[in-house]
């Protein structure tokens, strides 16, 4: 009888047990159709899991503060003299004036320097024609990062191209220099410094060169030029500033997560894409395909790169019927390409569009609003 009493208490503070835990009780699991609540929500937003273990929290998704900029384009020929000149014009935010005043005078500055070149040169300079295009990209992550992609021939055996930017904090019109960005710039500069000089070591194969090259980095002391170009902010410099003309502009990518702690919440960006509309990426779910031996390798997604233009266009067969007339395409990817030398050839190129192809490898297309 004890151990009867013994064995029926058991039982029952196991059973108590159990129900208290919930392992006993004759749950089903959910169906394959059945979402809890906060997996449909998860779902619905197409949002990724938590990171788990990292030591620093994910960057917010960048989200527009600031309305597009409307845009106005130059685009002519005046004697020997051709311009292709975009320029945006923003609006809404403090800072805004500032900004347009700066992007107008250096396109300003930079023409007339052109023509005092041409008339520099006289009969003889008229031969040849001078050209000067300046065209845009932006970006609006906490700060609003603009950036003008310059190029300018003045005679000789090649022209010059170079990059200025001006990086805006669109909630003060405070502009941000590169120290500026930094609560501890002391201790950042050197960090990012060694990365740049990582990247140059990974180009110049030449010792001397890359000697050459350090001392000019460390001359800045951290007064770099930079941009924000999607997950990255990229410190830039100009042709011959530390590599020769051939390796042109040096852009040096530092992926925005990886930077020190910043007096300015920058904010993750996508990738950018490599077809832009008025500094803009564009929401095409193909990009352009790349390969090697000049623009007859680099190919476009059409139709839908000619629409971007105001083109019609339909491909058809073997095709792209653009204009009443009709240019090969190449089938990859689940779609059709053609090459970017016929693209060119057909692109609207007047007061009120434009497109540029960079040595970055970006296809840019401006349309004015009329």
């Amino acid at each position: 009888m004890k151990y009867m009493l013994i064995r029926v208490c058991a039982m029952m503070l196991a059973v108590c047990l159990c129900l208290s835990a919930g392992g006993c009780t004759n749950q089903e699991a959910p169906s394959s159709g059945t979402i809890s609540s906060s997996q449909n929500s998860s779902s619905n937003s197409g949002s990724q899991p938590d990171l788990v273990g990292s030591s620093q929290a994910p960057l917010p998704e960048a989200q527009p503060t600031i309305s597009a900029p409307t845009i106005s384009i130059e685009n002519q020929t005046e004697g020997n003299i051709q311009r292709k000149i975009v320029t945006p014009h923003f609006s809404g935010f403090p800072g805004a004036d500032e900004l347009n005043a700066k992007i107008v005078a250096e396109q300003q500055d930079a023409m007339a320097d052109l023509q005092e070149t041409a008339a520099g040169n006289g009969s003889a300079g008229q031969a040849s024609t001078l050209f000067y295009q300046s065209v845009f990209d932006y970006q609006d992550s906490g700060l609003l990062s603009v950036w003008l992609t310059n190029e300018t021939y003045t005679g000789g055996a090649h022209g010059m191209s170079w990059v200025s930017s001006y990086n805006v904090n669109p909630e003060t019109g405070e502009f941000y220099e590169f120290r500026d960005l930094f609560r501890n710039p002391e201790e950042a500069i050197p960090e990012i410094t060694d990365k740049i000089l990582s990247h140059l070591k990974n180009i110049l194969t030449d010792e001397s060169l890359y000697e050459t090259a350090s001392e000019a980095v460390r001359a800045l002391d951290g007064n770099y030029s930079y941009y924000l170009d999607g997950e990255n902010l990229v410190v830039y410099f100009q042709p011959y500033d530390v590599a020769p003309y051939a390796l042109g502009i040096v852009r040096v990518p530092v992926a925005l997560s990886s930077l020190p702690d910043m007096t300015v919440a920058l904010r993750a960006a996508s990738a950018r894409r490599t077809i832009r509309v008025n500094g803009r990426d564009t929401s095409l779910n193909r990009n352009m395909m790349m390969g090697s031996g000049g623009d007859t390798a680099v190919l476009l997604p059409v139709p839908e790169t000619a629409r971007l233009c105001g083109l019609q266009a339909t491909v058809k067969n073997q095709a792209c019927q653009i204009g009443g007339k009709e240019y090969p395409v190449t089938y990859a990817n689940g779609g059709a390409f053609m090459t970017l030398s016929d693209f060119l050839a057909i692109a609207p190129d007047d007061s009120n569009h434009l497109v540029a192809y960079g040595s970055d490898d970006v296809l840019r297309i401006y349309t004015a609003e009329t």
